[in-house]
């Protein structure tokens, strides 16, 4: 039986995107994560369910983690109003830990970025895909990151998302990975850069365009369009008040 087991593994290690969507089945983000840096690793391009399924991967995987930096650094606060600073180290501990594995992991999404999936994509659509993700991962970085390392990283996702809304030109105005990534900068340029004016640039040219080619879209990109444009709405008008 044992014997058994060991023959099969080459043939499991070779398929590292079928093993992904059993850790997804299983909410083991983070062997679903290692299993798609596999599959990226293996080379070649990825069908769009593997591209999906390895920026789903590494979202799932940083989710908690980045609502537990947000409460520990909340009961940091807590604690230390209340005059219980020993607690409040212990809080600001835990958050260091936390922190220190969202870097380990955004640090991984943006080497497989930045050496294989960028460079390699072939088309407008990828491209703005994997763009849109680069600065995305940046962007985490920068929620956490303070001084000259936050600059750093915020030049980054500057940067990527700039290249990525010029890739986005040939995309339709609805497409939902270009709206995505007009969404994604925008907040990007609100939260991180505090550039509101820009921001509102972003997302209004983005909702404009949208809106003047809605009606004649592709029915399979109008729902979609319509809730990212929702957003992008909803946005606007908190940030032009």
């Amino acid at each position: 039986r044992l014997e058994r087991t060991k023959r099969r593994r080459p043939a499991m290690a070779a398929n590292p995107f079928a093993l992904a969507r059993v850790a997804e089945r299983a909410e083991r983000y983070d062997d679903m994560a290692e299993f798609m840096k596999a599959r990226v690793e293996t080379g070649g391009p990825l069908s769009s369910e593997e591209r999906d399924m390895f920026s789903a991967a590494f979202k799932n995987s940083l989710t908690e983690r980045r609502q537990a930096v947000r409460m520990a650094h909340f009961a940091a606060e807590t604690e230390s109003q209340d005059g219980r600073p020993h607690n409040a180290e212990l809080a600001l501990g835990y958050k260091s830990k936390v922190v220190a594995e969202l870097q380990q992991i955004c640090n991984k999404v943006l080497a497989l970025l930045q050496d294989r999936l960028v460079p390699s994509a072939s088309d407008a659509e990828t491209q703005c895909f994997f763009l849109k993700m680069q600065g995305d991962y940046y962007r985490y970085l920068a929620e956490f990151s303070e001084g000259e390392a936050r600059g750093t990283v915020a030049q980054g996702a500057n940067a990527a998302y700039s290249a990525g809304v010029q890739a986005a030109q040939h995309l339709s105005a609805v497409h939902p990975v270009r709206l995505g990534l007009c969404l994604n900068f925008s907040v990007f340029q609100h939260e991180v850069m505090r550039d509101t004016a820009a921001a509102v640039s972003t997302a209004r040219t983005a909702f404009d365009q949208a809106a003047e080619e809605l009606d004649s879209t592709d029915p399979q990109y109008r729902n979609d369009a319509m809730m990212t444009m929702q957003l992008l709405q909803d946005n606007l008008s908190l940030w032009e008040q």
